[in-house]
This record gives C-alpha cells, sequence and structure tokens, in this order.
C-alpha cells in the first residue's frame, strides 16, 4: 500500500510539477530577453501580409467610423498605398518596449495600441490624394437606390453610375480631413488583438515585476516538486539505498523528453519542416510570396533552435542529476549491510 501511495503521488503531483518547473526553467533564458523578440520585429519582410489586412480591421472602427459604410477590402487596398512595412515595424517595435517596460516593472500597465498621428497627417496632406485614387478604384459599383455617400458619412463609399472614379476620388480627398478630424491618434487594439494587464489586479506586494513574478513562480514550483518528490520517495524506498533511485527513477523520465524534444528542436530537420510549414500556409486564402517565406524561415528557424537549446540543456541537467543520484545509491549499503555478521572466537 505505501509503495502504491508514492507511485500515485509521483504521477499525479510530483510529474505535473517537474514537467511545470522544467518548462519554466527552459525558457527563462530567453522569455525576458529582449533581444530574442526584436528579432522577430526588425525584418520589414515579416509584414508583407499585415502592410494592409491588419491597419484596416481598426481603421474601420477607430478612423472611418461605422457611419462611413467603406467596403474593407477596398480600405485594405487604400491603406497599402500609404501604410509601409517599416511603418509597422516601428508600430510593432514601440509596443515591444511598452511589453517590456512592464514586464521590467518600470510601468504598472499598457495597451497594446497603434499609433496613427503621422499616418492621420499623411492622409489628410500630402498622401490624401493618393489614398483617395487607390480607395476610389477599388470601390464597388453602388446598388440600385444606394447612395454614393452614406446618410451619416463623408466619404464616396460606391461608385454611382453617373460618376467617374476620379470624381470619387476627388469627393474622397476633399473629405478626408472632416472624416479624420474627430479620429483619435491612437487605436487600442481589439480582440484578439487587445491585451491589457493591472498589475495590481493579481501581485500581492507592489513594486513587484512581472520577471520577478516568473522567478518567484519558478522557485516556489521547483521547491514543492522537490518536497514531493522526496517525500514519495521516502514512502517508497525501505532505505537510503532504495529512496535515492525512486528520486532517481522519478526523474529520469521527464529529463528523457527534453532531451528528445529539445534534441529534435535543434536538429537541422527542423530547418525542412519549418520550410514546408511556411510553404504550405497562406494570408486569407493567397499564398505567401516567397521572399516572405525566406524572411519568416531567416527569423523562425534560429529561434526555434534556441528554444531547443533551453529545452535540451534543461533536460540533460535533469538528466544528469538523476544518473548522479542514481550512482550514489551503488555506494549506499543497503538496509542490514552496514551491520556484518561478527564471528566470536573463544581465546585459548
Amino acid at each position: 500500500m505505501r509503495k502504491a501511495t508514492a507511485v500515485f503521488i509521483i504521477l499525479v503531483v510530483f510529474m505535473p510539477l517537474a514537467f511545470a518547473a522544467m518548462t519554466m526553467a527552459s525558457i527563462r533564458p530567453w522569455i525576458f530577453d529582449r533581444s530574442f523578440y526584436e528579432r522577430l520585429v526588425q525584418d520589414e519582410r515579416l509584414y508583407e501580409p499585415l502592410q494592409a489586412e491588419l491597419p484596416t480591421r481598426f481603421f474601420e472602427e477607430g478612423v472611418f467610423n461605422e457611419s462611413e459604410q467603406l467596403p474593407m477590402r477596398a480600405v485594405a487596398t487604400a491603406l497599402r498605398e500609404v501604410i509601409t512595412p517599416a511603418e509597422l515595424r516601428a508600430q510593432f517595435g514601440r509596443v515591444l518596449d511598452e511589453v517590456f517596460d512592464y514586464m521590467e516593472g518600470r510601468t504598472q500597465r499598457f495597451e497594446v495600441e497603434l499609433e496613427i498621428t503621422a499616418i492621420k497627417a499623411r492622409l489628410a496632406g500630402e498622401d490624401g490624394a493618393r489614398f483617395a485614387l487607390s480607395l476610389a478604384s477599388a470601390l464597388p459599383v453602388c446598388d440600385a437606390g444606394q447612395e454614393p455617400i452614406a446618410p451619416d458619412g463623408t466619404l464616396t463609399r460606391c461608385i454611382a453610375s453617373d460618376t467617374s472614379v476620379s470624381a470619387a476620388a476627388d469627393q474622397i480627398a476633399a473629405g478626408l480631413p472632416a472624416a479624420l478630424a474627430t479620429a483619435p491618434d491612437r487605436i487600442v487594439l481589439s480582440t484578439p488583438w487587445y491585451i491589457r494587464m493591472n498589475w495590481y489586479d493579481y501581485a500581492l506586494f507592489s513594486g513587484f515585476s512581472v520577471r520577478d513574478a516568473v522567478d518567484g513562480g519558478l522557485i516556489s514550483i521547483l521547491a514543492v516538486a522537490i518536497v514531493v518528490g522526496v517525500f514519495a520517495a521516502i514512502l517508497g524506498g525501505d532505505d537510503v539505498r532504495g529512496r535515492l533511485r525512486w528520486l532517481s527513477s522519478s526523474l529520469f523520465f521527464p529529463a528523457s523528453l527534453f532531451v528528445v524534444a529539445g534534441g529534435v528542436l535543434v536538429s537541422p530537420q527542423i530547418t525542412a519542416v519549418i520550410g514546408d510549414s511556411i510553404a504550405a500556409s497562406s494570408w486569407n486564402g493567397v499564398p505567401y510570396s516567397d521572399t516572405y517565406r525566406a524572411a519568416v524561415a531567416e527569423v523562425v528557424i534560429p529561434l526555434v533552435q534556441e528554444v531547443g537549446n533551453g529545452v535540451l540543456l534543461v533536460g540533460i541537467v535533469v538528466f544528469l542529476t538523476a544518473l548522479a543520484l542514481l550512482i550514489v545509491s551503488w555506494f549506499v549499503p543497503a538496509r542490514g549491510q552496514d551491520n556484518p555478521r561478527i564471528v566470536q572466537v573463544p581465546a585459548a
């Protein structure tokens, strides 16, 4: 019964704690490494699919409100003319700085936002005509009885049968300053892009950062895992040798899984797997360009291998710990062996 209880504790309590602690330890070296994420945002080629699609969702809600009733596909086409990958990279870089300021305790909350002050200024000025012509060229023909401008709108939403594209573009260019006048300078990214965190919602003590919380959580889980593992080994083993072997055995399984997983992630074969995945993916049904695929591969493959290095290192450390416990158990006498039988011979 005692050994069955030990097995139950190891499988149900110790293993989940061990996996959690090992996972946190493996991601700890890079999860707070700013340079790790900067490599994700510094290549402009990565923003090719997002150049118009991502801003469009928020421009329709935050800038061109519902009263304008502009077709999303037409707005996406027009925004591609004025929003460059370099601007998106700057936006994501700013968000990255805000995230790390929060995680490092410099700020207590953050909201992921699009900063559109410069874009609004360009649309109301030098880029307005180009945006208007692109938008007008992408607008559909008005349905029967549909007005070119929505009842509460200011911009042409469709091309009337008696109106040319150039005339619609002129109307849009003239109406842009009024349409942008009430638009906010920042757009809070809504679901599923909206992230808002307030440290005081879940912090036990003020002044702690997310980094401190993760480190504290890792130490706590590791300590509890050690206590539970030792307790299970005491229940399962009959002596010190047996208890060391129980503890060693309970570590070999998670360690082996981490070694295998880390080995797969750092292997050269992962390059082919990632390449095939990128080749098979698409954005809204449109295949990615060769340029974009090359950029993703150049960024993602080293990052995956870096993650794999952390997983492999933790697995090796735990595996060596388990092996050391097993070796030590070989030198520890079993119960009764430390009291060899003494034969007394009567003196002559």
